[in-house]
């Protein structure tokens, strides 16, 4: 730049001051707006965190859930929707310590922080409904305690006794099949030894096959088989067995037996 171009310049700038002025007006106003929009954008985010969010997730109107459990259907009810809670009904259980229509637990729990508006449900207890007492005989004692349970009834004490019927299964009870008991009734069953004594069958002249069953029914074994050429009787007919029949014995024993077989060589 020559020598005349910066003292037309420097002449200009002497004449025309405003225009630096605005100049540095301008970069104030702009400042200013930047500083403005800063504070806003922060005082926005602020209010939407702290206000609008809250009231949008209801995170504000959290409350302890009171404990209504043992209150009447009705009481809870009223309690709760006092609260800002919603009561439901849960479960209906059966209960005989407790009064019809008394709740017996609450979901969620007492002492939770539960939002306002949240369902509350309540188990109530409802009357026990009489049911009919099961036959029990010939059942095992495990068998017993399922069909017990399955009817809110109670076996109370358990004895040994000698009967007809086998070895661990139930040969009496106290209350009888088919009484009708209230629910939570108890009962005491005697369950089976077996025989006290045992009288042998006669199995002379029958089947090896029938001997078989007779002697079990009998609550007795058969011992050893042994086998004897007997051409004048049908093969597996019982000729002798080591206990005469109509023996009556304190302990049971095992009944060996001569069984016929059929001999092709010998002479007819």
């Amino acid at each position: 730049m020559n020598k005349k171009k910066k003292i037309k310049l420097l002449i200009e700038e002497t004449r025309h001051p405003r225009k630096k002025r605005t100049f540095k007006i301008k970069l104030r106003n702009f400042f200013i707006f930047v500083l403005i929009f800063v504070v806003l954008s922060g005082g926005l985010a602020m209010l939407a965190h702290f206000a609008v969010m809250p009231a949008f997730t209801r995170q504000g109107e959290e409350r302890i859930l009171l404990n209504v459990e043992g209150l009447s259907w009705e009481e809870a009810r009223y309690l709760l929707l006092l609260e800002k809670f919603t009561p439901m009904r849960g479960k209906s259980i059966p209960r005989e310590d407790m009064e019809p229509f008394r709740v017996i637990s609450q979901m969620p729990r007492p002492g939770s922080r539960v939002k306002m508006g949240r369902r509350v449900y309540l188990d109530v207890s409802i009357p026990l409904e009489n049911v009919v007492f099961p036959d029990l005989k010939g059942k095992t004692l495990r068998t017993a305690q399922i069909l017990m349970e399955e009817k809110n009834l109670n076996i109370d004490s358990v004895s040994y006794g000698f009967s007809e019927l086998p070895r661990e299964v139930i040969f009496w009870q106290s209350v009888p099949a088919g009484e009708t008991v209230r629910p939570g009734t108890h009962v005491h069953i005697k369950i089976s030894l077996g025989l006290s004594s045992w009288t042998v069958p006669n199995i002379t002249n029958i089947s090896l096959q029938e001997a078989h069953k007779i002697i079990n029914d009998a609550g007795l074994r058969i011992g050893t088989v042994t086998y004897r050429d007997r051409n004048d009787l049908l093969p597996n007919t019982v000729i002798y067995q080591s206990v005469p029949g109509a023996s009556v014995l304190s302990v049971p024993q095992a009944i060996d037996l001569v069984v016929s077989r059929y001999n092709e060589n010998e002479p007819q």
